[in-house]
């Protein structure tokens, strides 16, 4: 039996067994931000990563602007796939993180942000280091794509906007 504190209304033992609510609150906050960082940690690392540097003479005599692809519809499926999946869940995550992003303009523009962080973070690269990534008006789309699909199976499993302040860190 657990000695009782001074001035405790009984509940000693099980105030150490189960956390309380709001401590509850704040470690789900955590482990919440703690996924997210990792999600955000591996689509940093598949899309920028590994950095091949190469020597200014292996690309000579193509200009820099070949790195751009800015024609939609001209990709490869399996790319466009990968784009679409690698996005899903940023858009479960956002919008549980963040109440002001479950909104589809939002939420599109938030993605569509970051992808563009994304080609332009490979566009340097590309250019300084010669890595030669391409960058692709195709990811853009897909990856934007992706997290609307994500927002999509958020709000499927959790249909009204209070069902998903429940869930929210």
């Amino acid at each position: 039996m657990v000695p009782e504190r001074p001035g405790s209304d009984g509940f000693a033992a099980l105030d150490e067994r189960f956390p309380r609510p709001l401590a509850w609150v704040a470690m789900r906050a955590k482990i919440f931000l703690t996924a997210f960082l990792a999600y955000a940690t591996t689509v940093v690392a598949v899309t920028l990563l590994p950095i091949h540097r190469h020597a200014p003479g292996y690309w000579a005599g193509q200009p820099w602007w070949t790195v751009i692809h800015w024609i939609p519809g001209e990709v490869d499926t399996p790319s466009f796939v990968l784009n679409v999946i690698m996005l899903i869940p940023f858009g479960v995550f956002v919008p549980l993180l963040w109440r002001t992003a479950d909104s589809v303009r939002r939420l599109a523009l938030l993605a569509a942000l970051s992808s563009a962080g994304i080609e332009l973070s490979q566009f340097v690269l590309g250019v300084t280091l010669g890595s030669r990534r391409t960058v692709d008006v195709n990811d853009l789309i897909a990856n934007t794509l992706g997290a609307l699909i994500g927002l999509l199976i958020l709000r499927l499993a959790l249909p009204s906007g209070a069902h998903r302040r429940l869930v929210r860190p």
